[in-house]
């Protein structure tokens, strides 16, 4: 996702032709990517608007700079960015999608429902149409509108593990454990890689309201394979360290929120096996990497690290996290 505003910005200067200023506004998405690398998202927009300058009339100059403002929690100016590209290419359902993403960030599901609909009216074969108005569903609660859209989504492509874990969550909001596991052991088996796919299943082993699911071990396991794929140089730190000796930073290109929500789940992993030093230390990485667009726990992460220092488990369920999810608001 982080490289998409980049993709965008360098074909719309390549488009550029000739001009005599193509070399300044390479330099510019140069400088933007090196700032989006170090998770300065809003410098990165800010390097952008050379490029939208030069090209007012090119919508993908403004959806280039409204990821990263989006990716920077500055969502007004995000949505007034993929605003004008709408209005210079109606039709385009992607930037629909991309904007009903934001609408709930500032709390105006409406609008995010209008354009998630507007989307599957454009582009009625797109699987993520479905998948973005199911995710706009989950904010507002409504996890039987959300299953409904996933299912779709996935009969558009099947074999979709970020869709996979989206559906996962929606089952889980609906207490339908048994189905949410099955997605997450579907996701894993689909797409390996996918960290969110164990951080997912170790969520669910770790904070089940229903005892029958939760496994502490195999949280512990799946949460720190979760946490290794996003950083896997920060899961040694963190292997070795306590809450009082922990010294990691946030690397480049590592203060994602998919990462602090990994960290957040092995947190919440290891509480629930009764390792609390090891807890608090991977809830202080959480807090430390949670600089961007909002974690789905950023209103919760001081009062986890709080249970942790307690040596108390978290054990609230899926309807506290669905709202942000930040693996399933946007492709990955």
């Amino acid at each position: 996702m982080k490289s998409i505003a980049l993709v965008l910005a360098m074909t719309v200067v390549t488009a550029c032709g000739g001009c005599a200023s193509q070399a300044a506004l390479r330099q510019a998405a140069a400088d933007s990517w090196a700032a989006r690398n170090k998770g300065d998202y809003e410098t990165a927009a800010l390097d952008l608007d050379p490029i939208v300058a030069a090209n007012p009339d090119d919508p993908r100059a403004y959806i280039a700079r409204g990821y990263d403002y989006f990716f920077a929690g500055q969502n007004d100016r995000a949505i007034a960015d993929v605003s004008r590209a709408i209005e210079l290419e109606p039709d385009a359902a992607e930037y629909r999608i991309f904007r009903a993403q934001v609408y709930p960030r500032i709390h105006r599901s409406d609008l995010a429902l209008a354009d998630a609909n507007e989307a599957i009216r454009l582009a009625p074969h797109t699987a993520l149409c479905y998948s973005s108005r199911g995710f706009i569903y989950m904010t507002m609660g409504d996890s039987a509108k959300a299953i409904t859209d996933v299912t779709r989504a996935l009969k558009e492509d099947p074999n979709n593990a970020v869709f996979m874990v989206q559906r996962g969550f929606a089952y889980g909001m609906a207490g339908r454990y048994g189905a949410a596991k099955r997605d997450f052991a579907a996701a894993i088996r689909t797409r390996p890689s996918y960290g969110a796919s164990y951080s997912a299943l170790a969520w669910l082993q770790a904070t089940c309201p229903d005892a029958k699911y939760r496994d502490a071990k195999s949280a512990v396991e799946n949460g720190k394979r979760g946490a290794q794929l996003a950083a896997p140089s920060l899961l040694a730190a963190l292997a070795t360290m306590t809450g009082a000796q922990i010294k990691a930073k946030p690397g480049a290109g590592q203060d994602s929120t998919a990462l602090a929500w990994s960290l957040d789940t092995l947190a919440a992993a290891y509480a629930e096996a009764g390792q609390f030093d090891q807890a608090v230390a991977a809830q202080k990485q959480a807090i430390a990497h949670n600089r961007t667009a909002p974690n789905p726990l950023a209103t919760k992460e001081r009062m986890l690290l709080s249970l942790y220092q307690e040596r108390k488990p978290y054990r609230a369920g899926f309807d506290s996290v669905v709202p942000e999810l930040p693996w399933i608001s946007l492709p990955a």
